[in-house]
């Protein structure tokens, strides 16, 4: 992961890092609060025994991270 990503909000350089949760990172189209993820797209697993680490890169101007699931 050498290239160099430019955030698509203010075209600063993106710092290059890892994304990790112990938990489930899901995806959902509604803002609406949920109870429980069932049904919604998991985009990140539940770690078993290791907490696998995501390259992704982050804008820290604006707060956005950018990171490839699956």
């Amino acid at each position: 992961m050498n290239d160099i990503v430019r955030c698509p909000e203010c075209s600063n350089e993106g710092k290059q890092g890892y994304i990790f949760s112990p938990r489930r990172i899901c995806w959902s189209e509604s803002a609406d609060s949920i109870i429980a993820d069932f049904g919604n797209e998991i985009l990140i697993k539940d770690a078993i025994f290791r907490i696998s680490k995501i390259p992704a890169f982050r804008c820290e101007k604006c707060n956005l991270v950018i990171f490839k699931y699956k």
